[in-house]
């Protein structure tokens, strides 16, 4: 099996192309670049089609998840820091100045 690896920017598309055959193009970089194609089987059922859906969807899910708790910890550190930068300049201006 090939393994394929794309970075995502900022052009990057999602579409969803024929509302019923369940077609999903993802465009990394935008159009007439790189792309991923899920295109389901002719012999798959609906209800599978269905469960490959609801598979992708929890792996895409998974994976904002992570996305956003490392964002959130990286604006919680940089919160902490600037915090912790104000309360070492109020503690030096109380003292006047010396370090």
């Amino acid at each position: 099996m090939s393994r394929y690896h794309t970075l995502w920017d900022a052009s990057g598309r999602v579409e969803l192309w024929g509302a019923t055959d369940g077609t999903l193009y993802l465009e990394p970089n935008g159009i007439a670049n790189d792309q991923v194609v899920l295109v389901p089987s002719k012999d798959m059922t609906p209800e599978e089609m269905l469960a490959v859906a609801d598979r992708v969807l929890a792996g895409v899910q998974r994976w904002r998840d992570t996305v956003a708790e490392h964002v959130e910890r990286k604006r919680t550190t940089a919160d902490e820091l600037a915090s912790a930068k104000a309360e070492i300049e109020r503690l030096r201006a109380e003292q006047g100045g010396a370090a």
